[in-house]
Formats: C-alpha cells, structure tokens, sequence
C-alpha cells in the first residue's frame, strides 16, 4: 500500500519543516512545500498529485489560502 501524500502550504518555513517531520514520522509522505501561490501552481503542475494539501489561511502575499484553495 503506497503512502498518503500530502502537500504542505506554509509560509513560515519553521511551521513547514515541522510539519514535514511530523508528517513523515506518522507514516505520511510530504510531497512538496510551498509558501506561496506560485510555488504551490508550481509543484501542481510538475504533476504532483496530493491525496490531501494542508493550507495555510494567511499566506505572505496577495492571494489568501482561502482563495488559492
């Protein structure tokens, strides 16, 4: 059975790095982190597909985790 992976939407990379290790400690597979709209477009469109992305409300810049989710 193949892990679940999981896409990390944080702009505060100490927050991010955190729950990476958390994540992968639980058996989990964190396929990506991005602080920001464009990165998170990014790594989407390498053709990384998440089984679940965890989303930051208030992200550095124009576009809310709101509005990008």
């Amino acid at each position: 059975m193949s892990k679940i992976k999981i896409l990390i939407v944080e702009d505060e990379s100490i927050i991010a790095l955190n729950l990476k290790e958390s994540l992968q400690d639980l058996g989990y597979e964190p396929c990506g982190i991005a602080p920001n709209k464009c990165k998170t477009m990014k790594i989407l469109e390498k053709g990384v597909v998440p089984d679940l992305i965890l989303m930051d409300i208030y992200l550095k810049g124009p576009t809310t985790g709101i509005e990008l989710a």
